[in-house]
């Protein structure tokens, strides 16, 4: 099946183990996070999340991307999270140093939670400024962002959306 990158600012909770895992048949999960790759206290609470058949790899941004370049995720069943769309956009600017135009696949965005200065976009989509310009900067470096919160869900394309984020972000109309 080879991977699937989800940006979820909750990285693992029931709706990933139960949505996602299981539906996907996903055996290995990526947390691709700078803050939980030196947190052995977050490693171990995510560890217990998962159902014992999963793997769990902590690893870093660049560590990520080196196995990305490296195709260590094309054999396997693979769900990368990462918390943020920053995040996502250091990946991609590492990815694309060791193989440049390199294209990910279509990655999902399922939950960006509220925190003062985000405007509701979607049911668990919340988007500020700079969060909008991180999506016009991964639009040009040829990601394709999908907003979905379920495998099976609708998928709603944010890259189609741009100028309709920056004016529900700026106070006009969803």
């Amino acid at each position: 099946m080879g991977y699937i990158i989800r940006i979820d600012d909750r990285l693992v909770h029931g709706q990933v183990v139960e949505g996602w895992l299981k539906p996907l048949s996903i055996d290995t999960v990526v947390l691709c996070s700078d803050e939980i790759y030196c947190d052995e206290t977050s490693k171990t609470l995510f560890g217990i999340s998962l159902p014992s058949h999963v793997k769990l790899k902590c690893l870093s941004i660049q560590q990520t991307a080196e196995e990305i370049v490296h195709g260590e995720y094309e054999k396997n069943s693979v769900l990368i999270l990462i918390a943020s769309l920053k995040d996502l956009y250091n990946l991609v600017k590492k990815i694309q140093e060791k193989l440049p135009g390199y294209r990910l696949p279509n990655v999902n965005i399922g939950g960006i939670r509220h925190t003062y200065g985000r405007k509701q976009i979607y049911k668990a989509l919340f988007l500020n400024k700079e969060d909008i310009e991180i999506i016009k900067k991964l639009d040009e470096l040829g990601v394709l962002l999908e907003y979905y919160v379920l495998p099976n869900d609708q998928k709603v394309s944010l890259n189609d959306k741009i100028q309709q984020l920056e004016e529900i972000v700026a106070g006009g109309k969803k």
